[in-house]
């Protein structure tokens, strides 16, 4: 895999300009961090790496080919499929008994195979967490995969989604620079 650059991004919506000129190298098999104060472009440079959205202007390379997976600020679960359902849908390959001990190593022991619907946040959070590490990827997006995670919670998520994502392109958007250190981040991006 290679590094994906980015060079000269530029996005406005209705006039307002929400990035101007942004450039960066997202070295391949690394963590990067991405930090900005809110409204400053993060979920929109995000979609625009994902294919969701255009760029008026700039270049990005190394993108062609590759199979992403993304944490979004919203959980998009099937709110009638129970968590392990969830997890399979992306991952048809995965056995019944991979995804019940995926679960159970972040804490989601004894709701299974309750819908998620029924789930807390938190819960939830785990579950759309582990559905995008556990797809089959080369890119993967974190987009405040945390928020909402009490702080042991916390901990644990983030450590089981290091080891899951070690080796891989990850893109992470946070607020919290101590997240940035727990994921290992190689770098860390800033958008202004």
């Amino acid at each position: 895999m290679q590094d994906i650059v980015i060079r000269g991004l530029s996005k406005a919506f209705d006039g307002k300009q929400v990035l101007r000129d942004f450039s960066a190298v997202l070295p391949a098999g690394q963590v990067t961090g991405l930090m900005a104060p809110s409204g400053a472009g993060k979920t929109t440079l995000l979609r625009i790496l994902m294919g969701l959205e255009r760029p008026d202007r700039g270049t990005i390379t190394g993108l062609q080919g590759l199979r992403l997976s993304a944490v979004f600020q919203e959980d998009r679960l099937c709110e009638n499929l129970n968590p392990v359902s969830n997890l399979r849908l992306v991952t048809p390959t995965l056995s019944q008994s991979a995804a019940e001990e995926a679960l159970t190593a972040v804490g989601l022991t004894d709701c299974l195979h309750q819908p998620v619907r029924e789930l807390s946040g938190g819960m939830r959070r785990r579950v759309a967490i582990l559905r995008a590490l556990l797809a089959e990827y080369d890119l993967l997006f974190l987009d405040e995969p945390f928020k909402g995670l009490d702080r042991e919670t916390k901990e644990v998520v983030m450590a089981d989604t290091r080891r899951r994502c070690d080796g891989r392109t990850v893109l992470f958007v946070t607020h919290d620079p101590t997240e940035l250190e727990a994921m290992g981040a190689v770098q860390r991006l800033e958008l202004t």
